[in-house]
C-alpha cells in the first residue's frame, strides 16, 4: 500500500490559545467559524470550530508555557486505519513521539509524529 492510498485527508489545524474564550469569540464573532465540539479529555481543554470544510482545534495552554512547537500545534491527518499508518511511518524511518496510537473514546485514536523539519503532526481515526 502507498501513502496517499493511506492517508485520506485534512482532518483539523492544532492552534494554542492562552485565552481560550477569546480565541473562541475570535473565531466565532469575527471570521465566522462554527462551534463543534468543547471537551476536556484531560488537563487541557480542546475546542473544535468549523468553516466551510476546514476544522481547526483550538488548544488550551493552561500552565502559560511557551509556543516550543510555535503557535500552530499541529496538523491532523485523517487515516482509515491508524495501526497500519503507524507501521508505515516505523518502516519509513519517521520520528514519532508516541509509542502507539491512543484511543481517545468512542473508536477514536490518535498518534503524534514528526515532520522532516522538526513539524508536528498528528494521525487520527475516527
Amino acid at each position: 500500500m502507498n501513502g496517499k492510498v493511506m492517508f485520506q485527508g485534512l482532518v483539523h489545524i492544532g492552534i494554542k490559545t492562552v485565552d481560550m474564550d477569546r480565541s473562541v469569540t475570535f473565531y466565532k464573532d469575527v471570521l465566522g467559524f462554527d462551534l463543534i465540539e468543547r471537551i476536556k479529555p484531560g488537563k487541557v481543554e480542546l475546542i473544535f470550530m468549523k468553516f466551510g470544510e476546514n476544522v481547526i482545534e483550538l488548544i488550551e495552554i493552561d500552565d502559560q508555557r511557551k509556543f516550543e512547537d510555535g503557535v500552530i500545534n499541529h496538523l491532523a491527518l485523517k487515516v482509515e486505519d491508524i495501526f497500519q499508518a503507524v507501521t508505515w511511518l516505523k518502516d519509513h524511518h519517521v520520528e514519532c513521539i508516541n509509542e502507539e496510537p491512543r484511543e481517545m473514546g468512542e473508536g477514536r485514536f490518535n498518534f503524534f509524529f514528526r515532520g522532516p523539519s522538526g513539524e508536528k503532526l498528528e494521525l487520527y481515526q475516527g
